[in-house]
C-alpha cells in the first residue's frame, strides 16, 4: 500500500511524494534509533531485515536512496538519521497508527475528553476532533466527547503531537446523563 503525503502542492513550491509501506517501515525503524550502515556486514542482519525485504539486502540501499532523495533522512559517515522533515513524518505516522485497545468486558467507567482550543489553533482543533471521530468517540457537546475504554495515554500523545496539551483534559466517571444512548452507540451490555 502506498500512502499519499503532502496532500497538495502548496504555494511554497513543495512537491508531492508518495511513501510506500517499506519506506514507511524503514523510517519507523530509523526513528527508533540510529541505524549504522556498517552493520550490513553483520551476518544476522539479512534475517532481521527479511520481513521488510523479501528480495535481497541490496534493496535496503535502494530504499535508503529514495528516502534521502525525499529529504526524509540524512546519511553521515556510517549513520542514518531522520531529517527534521523525516522526524515530523515519523511522528505523524505514529499518531495516525494509534489505536485504542478495547477490552472484552467494559468496566463501567466512562472516559471523557474535553477541550477549549483557541481560535489561532483552529487547524489543530479540527485535526483533534477528526481523530476523536475516527477513533469512535461519542460527542456529548461541542467540545466534550466520551469513550467507554481507557484512552488517557492516547489522548495525551495526540494532544502533545498537535501542541494543544494545555487545552485538553481527560476525566473519568461512572455515571452520565442519557447513559443508555451512549451504551447503545458503543454496543455495551
Amino acid at each position: 500500500m502506498v500512502e499519499r503525503l503532502d496532500k497538495s502542492k502548496k504555494k511554497t513550491g513543495k512537491s508531492r511524494f508518495r511513501l510506500g509501506d517499506r519506506e514507511k517501515q524503514i523510517l519507523l525503524m530509523i526513528g527508533g534509533g540510529s541505524l549504522v550502515i556498517g552493520s550490513l556486514v553483520i551476518p544476522a542482519l539479512p534475517l532481521m531485515l527479511k520481513p521488510l525485504f523479501d528480495e535481497r539486502p541490496s534493496q535496503f540501499k535502494i530504499f535508503l536512496d529514495k528516502l534521502k532523495k525525499k529529504r526524509l533522512i540524512t546519511l553521515g559517515g556510517e549513520e542514518i538519521r531522520l531529517s527534521n522533515k523525516g522526524l515530523k513524518l515519523v511522528q505523524e505516522i505514529k499518531v495516525r497508527d494509534i489505536e485504542i485497545s478495547k477490552p472484552d468486558k467494559w468496566d463501567g467507567i466512562w472516559h471523557l475528553v474535553s477541550y477549549d482550543i483557541p481560535v489561532f489553533e483552529n487547524h489543530n482543533r479540527d485535526l483533534f476532533r477528526a481523530t476523536l471521530k475516527r477513533w469512535g468517540f461519542y460527542q456529548i457537546q461541542k467540545s466534550l466527547w466520551v469513550f467507554p475504554y481507557s484512552c488517557k495515554e492516547e489522548i495525551a500523545v495526540l494532544a502533545d503531537y498537535l501542541l494543544i496539551s494545555d487545552y485538553v483534559i481527560t476525566m473519568n466517571t461512572d455515571n452520565l446523563p442519557n447513559e443508555e444512548k451512549m451504551e447503545d452507540f458503543f454496543n455495551l451490555p
